[in-house]
């Protein structure tokens, strides 16, 4: 039983992981050659569509995805959304063979919507393989192979996209849609039955207000929803920082600026997994002040002792540490209070919440960057840190109590 409950995690944080690899090594192999066929005065303009075509998707279609992992099985959902990447590889491959831009940023869109149909179901997987005690271990370890798929694209688009040929990275682009698809089908879940109807609208607006009124019946759920979106909007704007603030204030290479982007991508997976083991097989709560806090206090010191180089490079390591830390409780509360075909909209209601606050995050981080220095940056996110951190434990209550639990714990 112990080995068949393993193998099934693997398939889904293996499915998972080839997922956000793919995602984002198109992403980025977009920027890196589609910038070289339009050029350098277009750039802005490429990254911008690029990554809004990934994120776009989440607020128009977070609705529907929710209501299928309600009326369908979860892992059929994830099976065919994978088969469908293998499709979209082939109009991505398309667009790199003819030299088409429009054709690229068409199939990064194409999966931006593929990922936001079957997040949900992706994510309920979780309870439905590893029962309400795997629930904070399965958390945090999706969290970082998801992580690690970041980095693993961005770097594969770095090192890839200069040293082989267009029609190689298509081969990999589709191999690894495959691989992806071939493991979905090795994925084992008991999931509950699904529902025969669902009537929830699909207008994304009316969804969150209905979803805010039905969330109220989850004591504190709305407010978990806000602090995960608040994580997602402080780590958007942390990468964007990082691009801008290594290269231009602290005089960094390329190659040193993707190196401490990849130490974030390494901190916010460790810090995931961590939270997850330190659960053990409670959804504990009680992390979310100590990692909300020493995420605040490392950005914060960026600020005040104006670090650079090595020193630079481990505080931004020890702030992604922390908020993973901070992140994965959150994650494995909504999964382990929300019963039933139920958490399929609640899923999608936080999905739709945390790109909108990753939208804002963008907009945000351009009115800072023109009225202030850089730098001024960094503290502005560590007090948005210290001040979700004091208002989840304020307004959620269990996070008080586990608070104390932990403390007397430990």
């Amino acid at each position: 039983m112990i080995m068949a409950k393993r193998k099934n995690w693997f398939s889904l944080f293996f499915t998972n992981y080839l997922g956000v690899l793919n995602d984002n090594f198109l992403k980025t192999l977009a920027c890196f050659i589609c910038i070289a066929w339009v050029g350098k005065e277009n750039e802005s303009m490429v990254v911008t569509l690029a990554s809004a075509a990934l994120v776009i998707p989440y607020l128009l279609f977070s609705p529907l995805a929710g209501r299928l992992a309600k009326i369908y099985k979860k892992r059929k959902i994830v099976v065919w959304a994978k088969f469908a990447e293998m499709l979209i590889m082939v109009v991505a491959a398309a667009g790199f063979l003819m030299h088409s831009t429009v054709l690229v940023l068409s199939s990064i869109l194409l999966m931006g919507l593929q990922s936001a149909l079957f997040s949900p179901s992706k994510y309920g997987l979780i309870r439905d393989i590893g029962g309400e005690e795997g629930i904070s271990y399965g958390s945090g370890a999706m969290e970082m192979f998801a992580f690690v798929g970041i980095l693993t694209g961005t770097l594969m688009a770095a090192f890839l996209s200069e040293s082989v040929t267009i029609p190689v990275l298509c081969v990999i682009l589709f191999g690894v849609a495959l691989l992806g698809w071939l493991s979905s089908l090795t994925i084992r879940a008991n999931e509950s039955e699904p529902m025969k109807e669902s009537h929830e609208t699909l207008n994304p607006v009316k969804f969150v207000k209905d979803m805010f009124v039905r969330a109220l019946a989850f004591k504190g759920l709305n407010w978990v929803v806000v602090g995960l979106a608040t994580f997602w909007f402080i780590g958007s704007m942390i990468q964007m920082v990082l691009i801008v603030y290594c290269r231009s204030d602290l005089g960094m290479s390329d190659s040193e600026t993707g190196i401490v982007m990849s130490l974030a991508a390494v901190g916010i997976g460790a810090g995931c997994y961590l939270a997850g083991v330190l659960s053990r097989r409670d959804v504990e709560l009680g992390l979310v002040p100590y990692g909300g806090i020493t995420t605040g206090v490392t950005l914060l010191a960026i600020f005040l002792f104006d670090a650079h180089g090595v020193t630079f490079a481990i505080l931004v390591f020890l702030a992604a540490f922390f908020s993973g830390m901070f992140k994965v409780p959150l994650d494995a509360w909504i999964q382990a209070n929300v019963k039933g075909r139920e958490l399929g909209d609640m899923l999608a209601y936080s999905n739709l919440i945390t790109f909108l606050f990753m939208l804002m995050a963008s907009g945000c981080f351009g009115g800072m960057t023109m009225l202030f220095d850089t730098k001024y940056v960094f503290i502005f996110l560590a007090v948005l840190t210290f001040t979700i951190t004091v208002v989840l434990f304020l307004c959620v209550e269990k996070v008080r109590m586990r608070f104390k639990k932990f403390r007397l714990k430990n």
